[in-house]
């Protein structure tokens, strides 16, 4: 018998307590293992290697995305008037669109949305004049204002009651009928003062008021304005106020516009006085105090004969006015070029708030909230 095989006992003995302690351990983990699954399932949680594949496992932030509001452009024109001499030569002419024929193709639909003052009823309603100057505008020329692209109008002044209420109302049903924006009347009216629009997703308020008649009614109109503030991101109020052909507002009409900021408006313009007046600033946001005639047929002066349009775009935090000088002959009007633009934005800058006469004369305001 070898050495190896005499020491074979203890090898043996070695080995056979090892696997009893092997077993006794395998025992006591069985009891501990059953005692742990008996509690609620728990799933490990795995993290992956710090290494190259670390920007896969936890990725940049994606950030939120913000889509910026497209800008918003409006086209604001001044007087128009579709009765005597201008409905004359758009007979003679065979034309009913003839008024206008000199501004470029699509012009008014190059906006977003395009508002005028309409001097006067549409309507077939008739009635025997009141007073020296009584105009009615047929109504075949309600397609032609919706075709060439106006989108609002004001009946806000003067000459809305020359056909009587009746008139007035007529007019306002078929506007409305054919797809118009109505605003005003010659006498105030909650009812009809304010109406309401929704261009590119943001709300605008469009108020009407004339104060050639009566003085402004600060209650009533206080009251229109909380309203629109309510209903809308924009309150821009178009007004028929001050004497005529003058180039600038007396004292009374610019603490009209200041009140009327003050209470709520965020864009005034004005008209009435057949004439263009100044730009202001008041508190960060625009007073156009007159935009002068746009289809009219005052032929006598050359005031008369000069219009204004305003082309306002609203973009993020910025409000940018772009005066458009208009030429009218004949009752036509056309853009202002070259030396004669150049003229008339000068001109304009003279009667104009000092702070905005340098951007005036480039004929782009910008107004930064």
């Amino acid at each position: 018998m070898s050495r190896s095989s005499f020491h074979c006992p203890r090898l043996c003995i070695a080995t056979v307590v090892g696997i009893l302690f092997g077993l006794i351990a395998m025992t006591l983990g069985n009891v501990a293992l059953h005692q742990w699954s008996s509690e609620p399932a728990y799933v490990p949680t795995v993290i992956p290697q710090l290494t190259q594949a670390t920007s896969e496992a936890f990725p940049e932030p994606v950030m939120p995305m913000f889509i910026k509001p497209e800008p918003i452009t409006l086209l604001f024109v001044g007087d128009i008037m579709l009765d005597r001499q201008v409905a004359e030569r758009s007979q003679k002419a065979k034309d009913p669109a003839y008024p206008f024929q000199k501004l470029p193709v699509g012009w008014f639909k190059q906006v977003d949305y395009a508002i005028a003052n309409l001097e006067g009823p549409v309507t077939d309603k008739r009635r025997p004049p009141e007073k020296t100057i009584d105009f009615q505008f047929d109504p075949s020329v309600i397609p032609i204002l919706k075709e060439q692209g106006i989108d609002a109008v004001s009946q806000a002044n003067n000459h809305a009651l020359d056909q009587g209420r009746i008139g007035s109302e007529d007019s306002r049903t078929r506007l409305q009928a054919a797809g118009l924006l109505v605003f005003g009347d010659q006498v105030h009216d909650d009812a009809i003062a304010l109406a309401t629009t929704t261009i590119r997703g943001q709300r605008f308020a469009f108020i009407g008021f004339n104060t050639t008649d009566n003085p402004l009614d600060l209650v009533a109109a206080s009251s229109t304005l909380v309203q629109a503030q309510s209903s809308a991101d924009h309150v821009i109020v178009y007004m028929h106020w001050g004497p005529e052909y003058k180039n600038r507002p007396p004292a009374s009409i610019i603490k009209e516009a200041q009140w009327l900021i003050d209470h709520g408006a965020d864009i005034v313009i004005g008209g009435h006085p057949h004439w263009v007046q100044g730009i202001e600033l008041y508190k960060n946001k625009p007073i156009v105090y007159s935009l002068g005639n746009f289809i009219f047929d005052q032929d006598f002066s050359r005031e008369t004969k000069e219009g204004l349009a305003m082309k306002v775009t609203i973009k993020d935090a910025q409000l940018v006015l772009e005066p458009i000088p208009l030429q009218i002959n004949l009752s036509q009007p056309s853009l202002a070029e070259g030396e004669d633009r150049e003229k008339r934005l000068k001109e304009l800058s003279a009667i104009s708030d000092p702070f905005l006469k340098e951007q005036i004369l480039t004929g782009r305001i910008v107004i930064a909230e």
